[in-house]
């Protein structure tokens, strides 16, 4: 297919709806182009396209890489196109220098889309069939085979990949056509990394032997792709009587999954991960875990770490958590103040027609257990050791730990929103508060 603005005009015609089209720019042969294949269509008087932003991130890698961002600067100016630059900086840690690159350009591109906008971004046939590859290699499943979606959520927004049918070539031919110059990243000849060694040594012999190989992975991959939904369709249909939310955390009922196997389990955990957008753990991890989960006993708590969140079993049910962070100071709360802390969650006093009495010297203290604490609650015969209360109200361990207890003088007044003491509640026509507590659900 010849690659051209009308050839490229039906992947882009259903997103003219977006808020605004932003395009990951590198200054590369394939980003370029499409930022001209864009201009052309946005100039044109039949068109009716939505504003256009190209964003350029420095990943400081390389010393030429202040004059790459000089080259997008100038042909966006030549274009007429606004231009985002940011510079960032990577910290490769256990990840590897490109998914760190990755993942700092990522987090660059989910600032600046808003909602509803469209990331478009230049990958080709050639890159869609070397991740195939790169997969392969690493023991991918059919969900990974299949390769980079032509279009996908991102936060908001979406992402785009309207030149994925096209190949290196044709990007080539499209692009001398129209006398466009890109900058080279000379790491791209480097076979040390393993997507260039596939590009100039590998794939090169199976195109001697097989000159359509292009195109026969992407068919693979297409069906791989459509096996990936359907095996979706039943994976959704197992996770949704299992779904809630409780404390302030995603959760999932594992009496409700089929429990077939660790492998059935695995699938459907990663998915579920996927979704809450948390980070995903190795095929090895996330199995070891799915082990632990069939055979551990039934008051032990297996945890798996994901960055920063950690997935936790209490009771036959997976929560999704923050990873331990620090705890407010203790201090004063009176009724109109709110306290937010990053990690923790939000804590503030509502008025309401019954409930908490305001302390004689109009302020709560708020501190947190340390073991003895005892309480009333409303409506019953007799008090009880906080910690029974918490057990029989089947308040996971590491959520007891962070309730914020509220007390006037050196009495439990409240245990967050779960109950106000006997003795503390207030009496017509005095005002009465409702504690309202809002957990962190993930990262702040």
């Amino acid at each position: 297919m010849t690659l051209n603005a009308d050839t490229l005009w039906p992947a882009l015609e259903p997103w003219c709806g977006a808020a605004h089209w932003w395009l990951g720019l590198s200054g590369g042969l394939d980003s370029c182009l499409l930022l001209s294949l864009l201009a052309e269509l946005r100039d044109a008087p039949d068109r009716q396209l939505p504003g256009l932003t190209a964003i350029h991130v420095d990943h400081q890698l390389h010393p030429d890489s202040g004059r790459w961002a000089g080259h997008c600067a100038a042909l966006c100016k030549a274009l007429s196109v606004p231009l985002e630059t940011r510079r960032v900086d990577v910290e490769p840690g256990g990840e590897g220098l490109e998914a760190a690159a990755r993942r700092a350009r990522y987090e660059v591109f989910e600032s600046l889309v808003q909602a509803d906008g469209l990331l478009l971004l230049a990958h080709h046939l050639d890159d869609q069939v070397e991740t195939f590859f790169l997969r392969l290699m690493r023991g991918a499943g059919a969900r990974g085979l299949s390769g980079m979606p032509a279009s996908r959520p991102l936060r908001s927004g979406h992402v785009l990949r309207p030149l994925l049918p096209h190949s290196r070539v044709e990007l080539e031919v499209c692009a001398a056509q129209r006398g466009l110059q890109w900058v080279e990243d000379p790491s791209n000849t480097d076979i040390d990394l393993d997507r260039n060694f596939l590009r100039l040594r590998l794939l090169p012999v199976l195109a001697e032997r097989w000159p359509g190989y292009r195109d026969a992975v992407a068919a693979s991959m297409a069906s791989l792709a459509d096996a990936e939904l359907t095996l979706a369709a039943v994976d959704e249909a197992r996770l949704a009587p299992a779904r809630g939310k409780a404390f302030g955390a995603p959760l999932l009922a594992l009496d409700r999954l089929p429990l077939d196997s660790e492998l059935a389990l695995g699938r459907l955990l990663r998915r579920w991960l996927e979704q809450e957008g948390a980070a995903l753990p190795s095929r090895a991890r996330l199995l070891e875990f799915c082990r632990q989960l069939q055979s551990a006993a039934e008051d032990s708590l297996p945890a798996l770490q994901l960055g920063d969140r950690v997935l936790r079993r209490y009771r036959q049910q997976l929560y999704l958590v923050p990873a331990p962070s620090d705890l407010p100071a203790e201090q004063a709360l009176s009724p109109g103040e709110v306290l937010v802390h990053p990690g923790w969650g939000r804590l503030a006093l509502a008025p309401a027609e019954s409930g908490l009495a305001l302390p004689a010297g109009g302020a709560w203290q708020l501190r947190w257990r340390s073991g003895g604490e005892r309480c009333r609650p409303l409506g019953r015969d007799y008090g009880q050791a906080l910690k029974q209360l918490l057990q029989e109200r089947g308040v996971p361990p590491w959520v007891r730990e962070r309730l914020p207890l509220l007390y006037d003088g050196e009495e439990l007044a409240a245990v967050a929103d779960l109950w106000v003491c006997e003795g503390h509640q207030a009496r017509s026509p005095a005002p009465a508060y409702q504690v309202v507590w809002e957990p962190s659900p993930g990262p702040v």
